[in-house]
């Protein structure tokens, strides 16, 4: 639809367009294309949304050690929650376990959940938060830009208008974590 319009105003602009009602025509139309261009870019919200919806994935498809719980607490370090998008995430199941999301979790506190969030904004307590969990089996993601530097285990990037996602397998299998092939292949990423 984007390219019809786009053509369209070629065509348009193609044409002598003579008196004053025939600008005010053009710039309507440029004016009508780009609020068109504007509303096809990502939101900040919709980003946020499809960031939670990857750590939801992320849940399903890396395998975690055996855990008797029949839930999986998603913990949320910081008060970075990708504006809420992270609290929709509550009561869905991934890997036969219910996850319950946990917000403002201290670093202290990380090692009782079964994977920790990061989000940029508290991307700071990345180095800190990778000492305290040490090798332990805790899923780490972020979508800090530094956040693979900083030893996390997956991080999300938003690239040309997609979001992408990062691996580190060396990361992942110190903590005695699997991902599935397929997460591998989908990855923009992976570090061996």
């Amino acid at each position: 639809m984007i390219f019809q319009k786009i053509s369209q105003l070629s065509r348009l602009s193609a044409l002598r367009v003579q008196g004053l009602q025939g600008h005010r025509w053009v710039s309507f139309l440029i004016g009508c294309l780009s609020c068109t261009l504007v509303a096809a870019q990502p939101t900040g919200q919709t980003v946020d949304r499809i960031k939670a919806a990857y750590v939801f994935n992320f849940a399903k498809f890396v395998e975690l050690p055996a855990s008797e719980e029949k839930i999986l607490k998603m913990c949320v370090v910081g008060r970075d929650d990708l504006n809420g998008a992270m609290l929709s995430l509550n009561r869905r199941v991934a890997q036969g376990r219910e996850i319950v999301v946990r917000k403002d979790v201290s670093v202290d506190q990380a090692k009782d959940c079964g994977m920790v969030f990061v989000g940029e904004s508290d991307a700071r307590l990345l180095p800190l938060l990778v000492r305290q969990l040490g090798s332990a089996s805790v899923l780490l993601v972020s979508d800090a830009r530094q956040a693979m530097d900083h030893g996390a285990h997956l991080s999300m990037v938003f690239n040309d208008d997609r979001v992408e996602f990062d691996v580190n397998l060396l990361n992942l299998q110190k903590s005695s974590i699997k991902a599935s092939s397929q997460m591998l292949k989908l990855a923009r990423v992976v570090i061996r």
